[in-house]
């Protein structure tokens, strides 16, 4: 089993980086990318990052580069995906009334909760938010 020191959150800006080579991060993302697999780390996503991702593909490209995105990271046995639990949410919505202005974002709440939970530290993501929160870079 990995050590929570081999996971590396990874965030829907990451994989919206990695998907879209349009995207302004995308050789950023991908150098990222083969430095966390050159050092046998694997990913973690939650459902709700999942979701984000497809549906911002879905509404940014294409229904059918959604698809083919999703069946992308379901496949991959690199990428774990949890589902975060009801304690989780709540851990969450805390954190989304502590840090209003912030503005973070639910999705960003929920991450923030399972990475504490969970013992991780870094954050694969282009989103200023995880730095904020303490996060580091992988």
């Amino acid at each position: 089993m990995k050590s929570m020191t081999d996971i590396i959150f990874t965030d829907t800006s990451a994989l919206i980086a990695l998907l879209n080579k349009k995207d302004q991060y995308h050789p950023e993302a991908t150098a990222i990318l083969k430095a966390i697999l050159k050092k046998n780390s694997s990913l973690l996503i939650t459902t709700h990052i999942f979701a984000e991702t497809v549906t911002r593909i879905e509404r940014r490209i294409s229904p059918k580069k959604a698809v083919e995105a999703g069946s992308l990271i379901r496949k991959n046995e690199k990428i774990r995906i949890v589902t975060p639990d009801e304690s989780s949410i709540e851990h969450a919505w805390q954190i989304y009334q502590k840090y209003q202005d912030q503005r973070f974002s639910f999705v960003d709440c929920i991450s923030f909760a399972t990475m504490k939970e969970m013992g991780l530290s870094k954050a694969f993501a282009f989103d200023k938010h995880f730095k904020i929160m303490g996060f580091d870079s992988p």
